[in-house]
Parts: C-alpha cells; structure tokens; sequence
C-alpha cells in the first residue's frame, strides 16, 4: 500500500519518537479498494501533548478526545491517540475516553471492520476483524457486537446504510436485525449529524439505499414522510411505481449535487396527503407540488439545512411539475416570476419523466425539449425589473412620486415588456409611466392588469380567480340573481359547463355553474382527460355543454387534469321533448324541468338561443341539476329537404328514412335531424327510392322527376288477415285474401270491415315490386277505447328497406306501416311508425322512469 509523502513523514516522525502511528478507519479502506480517500487519519500511541511537541504546526481538533490536527505539507492530518471510550449515557458520546497503549483496543471500537483496519511500511496491514475479507465480500459488519456498537453511537445505525450506498455493498444480517431492533435510538441523535449522513447517502452513487433506510425503519425516527411515500401506490396510467420508488429513480436520473438530490427526493413528498382514488380507484394527486413545496421546507428545516439550499429545493419542488404554454411570452412569465436556475429545473423534469412510465414519454421529453429551447431562445429579453430601461429614479425624475405606487407602475411596465419585449425603450417606458400613475391616481390603474396577474394564480382554489374569457363566440354569461339559479351551490361551485372547445388554439372556455362567470384555460399535449369514472377520454370527447371539473394546478393557466363530472345529470341524444317559454319550462318526456333564463344553449361552440332550436328535429344534450335545467347543447343538429319538380306526385305521400311521411307539394321544405336517408315516392305507377344526404343548417333540394323511373310501375300485392269473414276492399274494390294481384305504385284506399269490429280504413302507400300485408285490425274491435269514433284511420307502406326484412314477415299496428323495397330488393314485409296508447303509456312510463333514476344518481353524487 503506497502512503502520501506527508502521511509518511507523520507516522516516521512518531515511530522515530518511539511511538507506534498507523494510516487507519476509511482511508485504509478507500485504498484497497482502488480508491482515493478524502482525507488520511493517523493513530498513534502517542499522547496528544506528546504529538504537539513533534510536530511545529498543530491545532487543537478534539484534543478532549485525544485529536491533533498536524499541518503538514500545506495540508491536514487529524492525529488521534489510541483511547478506550467510556460507557455511552446518551446514544451519542461516552462518558469519558481513556488512553491507551493498545492498537487493539482502539481498533476494537471502531464502528465496522471495513474501517478497523490499520497501515504502516514497517508492520504492513493490522486488521484483526476480518475487514479486508467483508471487503471482498462487499458487506457492511460490525465489530463485535452490534447493539453494543449501535447503542454506544446510534448514528452509526444511519453510517451503515451510508457506507453501503457509498460502496454499493449490503448490510450484513446481524448488523441489519439490529438496527431494525434499535432504530428507535436514532432520536436521540442531533438532526445536525443526521443531515451530514443523509446527505452524503443521497448524494453517493447509490441513492437507492434509501429504500434500507425505509426497510429498518429507521426514517420512521426522523422522516416519517418517506414512510408514507414507499408505500403510496399510483394507479394511473403515468407510474408504475409507488410514489417512493419512483422518487428513488428520480433521484438516480439527477447528477449528485445536494441540492438536486434533495428536490428530487422531496418533489412528490406531498403526494400521498392529496391522493384520492376515483371510482375505478385511479389514483389523483391534484395540488401535489404545492403540498410538496410546503413540507419540503417543514422537513428541511427540522432536518437544519441552511437557508440557501431549502430555497433552491422548495423553488424545484414547486415547479417540478409547471407545464405552461409553450410560447415565448408564458415562458417569459415563467422566467420573471420562477426564482431558480432553469438548467436545473429542466434536469428535475426530464428526471421525473424518465422515472414514470412510458405513457406518453416521447411527447412529455418533447415538450420539456420545446420549454427549454424557449427559454434559451429569450435568455436576453427583459424579464427582470433591473433590465427596464428605467428604473425608480428615471421615475422620479419624470415627476413620479415614490411609494407603493411606483412600485405597482414599474411592475405594470415590465409585464408590457414581457409581452412585448420592443416596448423596452425609455422614451416609451416613460410616457406608458406618467399614463399607468395618471390611472392609479384615478383608482382606475391595473384592472386590466390584475386579469392577467390572476392567470398566474393557483388554480387549485374552489373556483378560478383568472383566465377570464374574452371568447369571440357568444357573449359573457349574466350574472346569477341574488338566490341563484342551481341548487346544491356549495358543492358545484367547482363544476363548470363548456362553452367551447378549441382544438386549433387548443383552449377550453367555461362557465361556471354557480357564478355563471366564463373562463378559458389553454391545455398542452401533457393534459390528462378523463371520463366521469377517471378512465382516459379523448380531448375529442369533451363537447359544449358537458359539465366538468378541472385543474389547472399550476400559475400558468395550464389544465393538467379536465373530468367529467357527474355532480349534475347529463342526458345526451334526447329527442322527446318541448318547451313552454312563457313557463319557463322545458319537458322530457313527461317530466318538466324548470327553464331559467340563465340556462345555457349551445350549438357546436357557438352560444345561441331556445329559438334556434328545431323542437322535435334537433337531438339535444342536457344537463341539469335536481328539477332545473342548466345547459342545453345541440348534440345533432338539423337541415332541410325541399322538394322540387313535383307535379307527377302532387298530393301523393312522400317517406323518408322510416318514421317520417309528408304529402307531396311543389317547394316543400322539411326540416329534417342530420344524417342519410333513404326517400322514397310512389304514385299513379311511377316512383323511385333514393338516399339523401341532410346537413346542418343547409338546404337540400330533391328533384322528384328524378325519382319517377321508369313505368308505369306494379307491385305483385298479397293480402293477410287472421279475422275469420272479414271483407278486404281497395279503392272501393272488394279483393280476395291470400290472392296475388297486381296493383299500381301510389296511394290506395284501403278498407276491412268484420263482424265485431269497427270499420278500419287506412292510406296504402305502394312502392315495391313485391310485398305481402298482413293485416292486423285488432285496434278497431268494438269497445276498444281507442276506436270509440266507429273508424280507425291511417297510413300504411307496403315493403322493406334495404332488404332487412325476411320475405314474408308480417304484423302491422294501429298508424302507418311500412312495405317499400329499395332497388332489386323483393322481400316484403311491415313496420309501425305510430303508437297504440299501451304503446304511448308504456314510454311515458320509462321515460320517467329514467328521470327518476338519473336524478337519484344526481342526489347521491352530490
């Protein structure tokens, strides 16, 4: 082993006095392993007076101890006599220290046999405890008994793990039962000395270790915050480690400076204090930095690191998770307002990344890539008030007076800076000055200002304070009456309608649900949608007029996490419904809602009104709380057909899609719902089928001339019935049952009358080359309520459409039933497009139903 000249000099000079002096502890150790030691300890036989009298340099380190300091060189040599410690009273010091002669003893006390080894050239290597084999064996053993060593010192309990993550060695068993056992010791140790300790373990290779100071409990003693985190899972498709576990790979992402080590042990610390868990028990850790930041400087401080490093951690904490909008005017703001090194917090981020799955990886690396490149792209623009180019004395010298408001000018000049860097000139700067403290005389400065202040704020408050919309689309809601419109305010005062989703500016506005007041928050590619049970949505997904809670969690008026919320009923593609305006009613089925005037109506991003809405046509999403209506958003909108080129069908009836049938006219504009239709025409042997395409708000002509084909046109034309001498007549033309006949395409008289049975009429529609009708007349027998007049009358087509009827198929009802076929489509069949009473009584009956359901579910969310 190759001692330093000055360590040699030392130990010579000693032995040359007749004194035994060895090289021992760590710096023996260091050196087998192919090490360099900090530093070279000397122990020696010699009494510290007797060193003194040695050696011309010296400095009294802990001579109560028996250390010398010997200046040697230039540099420093702590020389200690060889001493038996006392009995330890208190976990930290023994009582007395006793000189001795003996190598061996003091050897003998020493913590682990890794450092109870001692060197000199003459006697060579003394290890009496096995050292260099734990060495080779790379485990950390202590000498002799290891609750008298941890109950002598109980520090060293905390040294075990340390050495083991400086060495990347384990704890030998016996020393490991026994810290688990005497942990509780670790209090009586100074924070002082247990910061020493935890700071050079988490700045070693090796900051994993402190999974072992977590497994013997002992940061139960002095970092009981540690303990929660280990054990906090994260369900979510960002991690897949529990909150300690993935701070550990942070801190291994990060280089070994204290500081780093340190925001990145505490960066999530907050998080198992603001977990929450949804329905589908997904993890949600809203406002965790900002916890983090707090006991980030309540841990620190009881742990006695000095000021400046608790504030450069707390500013990473605080920030570790910012994700503003990436443009050069936010990241001004951030670099005003963010009192941290940048290279810093970008290391922190990529960190944190690389230390949570691979979701979304590429695209987080990515915007951390962009964030960076801003900055560095704005490192010479004003963002700092000491850039301005005038400062409070320029002020003064304009005739501004100093104060408070001088203070609020100067501030309001480098906010126009910072949007506008070319603005940075004096003569500029001093004009915008006498105007801003003209204003704040007048009471009337920073309103303006003060809006965008607020967008810095903490968004994780009950309701927003900033971001105010000033949306081109509609206009600003009106303010709630003095009782307010919803009910239940106090727990949907975080709930909020969307007013637009912009998907080219990628912004959200809304307006919330209590105060009725708009807001618009940018979100980036990092923000999380979910469902109304915390599963991951498309931003695709989040359409006007679906209510949603949000976060912006940060100051940038960045959205990290949109959900929508279930504290308010929401029923999408509703159809039945109508309003009464001078009630202030809207009714679903047959329940009413109450209607106030301060309900919301939307179609696509734009605000409109109840009479833009085409009652019956238009599909309709709702979303109310208890028996009021809160928004009323178009979820399918509507278009018209208008027929042309009529003559040919005049009078006749014309069906599109399957439900509805209209009599034909020259210019007839139908409103119709969006979507593709199949219309078809008969009349006099002429007709056709085609598909017409309805869209929003746009007029669709059909030429009917078009459609008539070629004809005269015949149906081969069967009839059923199950009424035993019942007379089937058409167009006044008594016809036989179960007999083929040939019939012209268009309008027929049809016409049964049974013993028994009310004369049932109806208007035949024939369309089709092919159709069989069974002929149901049970709703015009005698008695029957809904046939009380003596004739049940209606409209009937005969055919199929598209071919989704089985040739053959039968049964009709009361109203008009279906039997047109599209093109080389020869099946035939019938279909209702009317309703029996049981019919009517038996949708009323689930549509209220559903209410009742829908505002149960309301009532327990709330």
């Amino acid at each position: 082993m190759q001692l330093p000249e000055s360590v040699e000099k030392i130990i010579h000079t000693l032995e040359n006095a007749g004194y035994e002096a060895y090289a021992v502890g760590g710096c023996v150790r260091d050196v087998m392993l192919g090490l360099t030691p900090d530093d070279w300890d000397i122990t020696t036989s010699a009494e510290p007076e007797q060193v003194k009298s040695l050696f011309q340099r010296t400095i009294d380190t802990g001579i109560q101890h028996g250390t010398v300091t010997v200046r040697m060189d230039g540099k420093s040599f702590e020389v200690t006599t060889y001493r038996i410690d006392g009995k330890y009273e208190d976990g930290r010091h023994p009582e007395e220290v006793t000189f001795t002669k003996s190598l061996e003893e003091d050897l003998k006390r020493r913590d682990f046999t890794i450092n109870a080894m001692a060197y000199n050239d003459s006697t060579g290597l003394v290890d009496l405890y096995g050292g260099q084999e734990d060495l080779e064996k790379k485990v950390i053993r202590c000498v002799g008994n290891p609750e008298e060593r941890f109950t002598e010192d109980a520090l060293r309990m905390m040294r075990a793990v340390r050495f083991a993550a400086k060495l990347d060695f384990s704890i030998e068993e016996e020393t490991r039962r026994a810290i688990t056992m005497l942990k509780d010791n670790l209090s009586k140790v100074s924070a002082e000395r247990i910061q020493v300790e935890l700071t050079k373990l988490i700045t070693s290779d090796h900051p994993e270790k402190m999974y072992d100071l977590f497994d013997t409990g002992l940061t139960s003693v002095f970092f009981p915050e540690w303990d929660e985190a280990m054990i906090c899972d994260q369900n979510t498709k960002h991690h897949m480690y529990t909150v300690g576990w993935h701070t550990i790979h942070v801190m291994e992402n990060v280089r070994p400076d204290k500081a780093m080590r340190l925001a990145a042990m505490l960066h999530d610390i907050g998080k198992p204090v603001v977990k929450r868990s949804d329905k589908k028990d997904h993890s949600h850790f809203q406002g965790h930095p900002q916890m983090s930041d707090v006991m980030a400087d309540r841990i620190l401080r009881r742990l006695k690191y000095d000021n400046d490093t608790i504030h450069k951690v707390r500013m990473l904490v605080r920030y570790h998770d910012e994700r503003p909008v990436l443009n050069d005017i936010t990241v001004r703001r951030c670099m005003n307002e963010m009192d941290l090194d940048f290279a810093d917090l970008f290391e922190l981020k990529r960190a944190d990344t690389l230390a949570q799955s691979t979701y979304m990886r590429e695209e987080k690396l990515a915007y951390i890539d962009t964030f960076e490149k801003l900055y560095n792209a704005n490192l010479n623009q004003c963002t700092d008030k000491k850039l301005l180019a005038v400062n409070g004395g320029d002020l003064i010298q304009a005739g501004i007076e100093k104060g408070p408001q001088m203070g609020r000018v100067i501030d309001r000049l480098l906010e126009d800076v910072i949007e506008n860097p070319e603005e940075n000139t004096r003569e500029n700067l001093l004009d915008k000055a006498h105007k801003y403290d003209r204003l704040a005389k007048a009471g009337k400065l920073f309103l303006c200002f003060c809006a965008v202040i607020l967008v810095f704020a903490s968004c994780t408050q009950s309701a927003p304070q900033g971001n105010v919309s000033y949306r081109t689309p509609g206009t600003p809601a009106a303010s709630a009456d003095a009782s307010g419109s919803a009910t239940n305010t106090s727990s949907l005062n975080k709930v909020y309608i969307i007013e637009e989703n912009d998907r080219k500016n990628d912004k959200l506005t809304v307006m919330n649900v209590v105060s009725l007041q708009e807001f618009r928050y940018p979100y980036t590619v990092l923000t999380e949608f979910l469902d109304k049970y915390g599963d991951t949505a498309s931003v695709d997904d989040f359409k006007p007029g679906m209510p949603i809670t949000f976060d912006a969690g940060g100051r940038y008026g960045t959205l990290t996490t949109v959900q929508k919320s279930d504290s308010l009923w929401e029923r999408d593609d509703v159809t039945n419904y109508s309003f009464d305006e001078s009630q202030e009613m809207m009714k679903i089925g047959n329940t009413e809602y109450h209607l106030p005037t301060t309900a919301l109506f939307l179609d696509g991003n734009t605000i409109t009104s109840l009479d833009d809405i085409e009652t019956g046509v238009d599909s309709l999403r709702v979303v109310g709380n208890d028996k009021e209506i809160v928004s009323i958003a178009v979820d399918k909108g509507h278009g018209y057909l208008t027929l042309t080129d009529t003559k040919l069908f005049d009078g006749s009836l014309i069906e599109i899609g399957t439900t509805d049938i209209e009599e034909v006219s020259d210019g007839k504009s139908i409103a119709l719902p969006v979507g593709t239709y199949n219309v078809t025409i008969a009349n006099n042997g002429w007709g056709g089928t085609k598909k017409v395409r309805i869209k929003k708000n746009v007029d669709s002509y059909l030429s009917l001339d078009s459609m008539k084909g070629s004809g005269p046109k015949k149906c081969r034309l069967t009839f059923e019935i199950g009424v035993k001498g019942a007379k089937i007549y058409l167009d006044g033309k008594e016809v036989r049952k179960n007999k083929e006949m040939s019939v012209n395409y268009g309008d027929h008289n049809l016409t049964v009358v049974a013993d028994g049975y009310d004369t049932w009429s109806r208007t035949l529609v024939v369309n089709s080359k092919k159709a069989t009708i069974a002929l149901d007349i049970s709703d015009s027998k005698e008695g029957n309520s809904s046939s009380s007049s003596g004739t049940t009358s209606g409209t009937t087509s005969s055919g199929t459409r598209s071919g989704t009827t089985p040739s053959g198929t039968t049964g009709t009802t009361s109203g008009s039933t279906s039997t047109g076929t599209t093109a080389d489509t020869s099946s035939s069949g019938s279909s209702s497009s009317s309703k029996s009473e049981k019919d009517k009584a038996e949708e009323d009956y689930l549509s209220t139903l559903a209410d009742s359901i829908v505002n149960s579910l309301s009532s327990s969310s709330d």
